[in-house]
Order: C-alpha cells, then structure tokens, then sequence
C-alpha cells in the first residue's frame, strides 16, 4: 500500500501517532526501498495502533453526533 502525502483532515494525527511511538517522520517513500523499511518493537506497534484506534472511534463519535444534530 502507498501512501501520499495529500494533506487528508485525518492524516496529519495519524502521522503524529506514527512520529510519536515509530519514530517515522513522512508516509511518503524516501527514494531507496531499503530506506522505507524499519526495525520496531512490537509492544510500539501494538501502542500506535491502539492510539490510532482510539483516533478513529472519537473521530466516529464526533461524525455521528454531528449528523444526529443537523436531522
């Protein structure tokens, strides 16, 4: 899967996650293939996708309680 860096409303907390328990600074390859892959530890792993999880339930919430109030 290939990732652009076209500034989605969700992407940039999603890259901040990312940053944060991956250390990965850009989604978008950075020319050498050997240079795209990186070593991580799997409780950071584990860490990143429950804090994007978590990301996607209030963005969910935040959706839906928006369309309760406009019908």
């Amino acid at each position: 899967m290939t990732y652009r860096n076209n500034m989605d409303a969700h992407l940039e907390p999603l890259l901040t996650i990312a940053h944060d328990e991956l250390g990965i600074h850009s989604f978008d390859p950075v020319g050498k293939p050997s240079a795209d892959f990186r070593m991580c530890r799997v409780e950071d792993i584990g860490r990143a996708l429950e804090r994007a999880y978590d990301f996607g339930l209030m963005v969910g919430h935040a959706v839906t309680r928006a369309e309760c109030a406009q019908g």
